[in-house]
């Protein structure tokens, strides 16, 4: 098993720490995000953890899903599979803590940012790298629109680039930043200013919270998810992009740059 739940009490709080150890990148394949989603679902179930901190194993978060995995015959169901473990941490009653360390990129950042709070080490690198390689992070655009201004998340998805923790703490995207080696003491930090408060209370604003969070990405997902698999997926870019990461080579890019659909006045 890739993925393990830990559980304790902290006052009248339960927490569960949910660790996903599939080194060295904590690639999110298609077994990986199938057992994410059973584990939240178990904690969705027993109703107990009021605090939920997901984490990867090995000192990174996660690289993000497979690339190898972005082919027209396996996206259709691994895409589906990821966008399924965003919405089940929308369907938790709990505070969701995103514990992050070392590579937070692509798919990995989509699954911080489906979090309440994200806590990240001064050294984590997080970005969304998706476009080279010849695609788009479909959560991770509604996401990033929700939580800071459309220029920097613009720059952010149209440069591909990783951005310095601090300065995405000044955006409002990192919530808490802690010093190499502090994690733990950050998160124990972060926990402190919920010991107080009724669990079930504090369940029911976090449900209260997850439904508004539905509201401005979480719907949105069917409708990123058919434009990414039917129009995105078929065009040639997109499959060389993959094709020369996994071949470690320069992309060779369409010389015609139309786009692919009804839309596509160039074809």
């Amino acid at each position: 098993m890739s993925v393990k739940i830990a559980t304790r009490e902290c006052g009248a709080l339960v927490i569960a720490e949910v660790v996903f150890d599939q080194p060295p990148l904590n690639i999110l394949d298609l077994p990986l995000c199938l057992e994410l989603q059973s584990a939240l679902a178990k904690l969705r179930d027993d109703d107990e953890a009021r605090i939920i901190i997901l984490e990867g194993g090995g000192g990174n978060f996660s690289s993000g899903v497979d690339v190898a995995g972005h082919t027209i015959e396996k996206m259709p169901e691994l895409l589906p599979a990821f966008h399924r473990v965003l919405r089940s941490l929308l369907d938790l009653d709990a505070v969701v803590i995103a514990a992050v360390t070392g590579h937070c990129l692509g798919g990995g950042l989509e699954l911080a940012l489906a979090c309440d709070r994200l806590i990240a080490t001064k050294d984590a690198s997080l970005g969304l790298p998706e476009i080279s390689i010849g695609c788009y992070p479909p959560a991770g655009i509604p996401q990033l629109i929700s939580r800071v201004p459309t220029g920097r998340a613009a720059g952010m998805i149209l440069s591909g680039e990783a951005q310095p923790v601090m300065d995405l703490h000044d955006w409002g995207l990192v919530d808490v930043v802690a010093a190499e080696g502090k994690l733990d003491d950050a998160i124990d930090k972060e926990i402190a200013r919920y010991r107080r408060h009724s669990p079930a209370i504090l369940g029911l604003t976090a449900r209260r919270i997850h439904r508004e969070a539905r509201r401005l990405w979480g719907d949105r997902l069917d409708t990123m998810e058919r434009e990414y698999l039917d129009i995105l997926l078929p065009h040639p870019d997109s499959s060389e992009g993959v094709a020369a990461f996994l071949e470690k080579r320069a992309p060779i890019w369409a010389p015609r740059q139309g786009l692919v659909g009804p839309e596509d006045v160039a074809l």
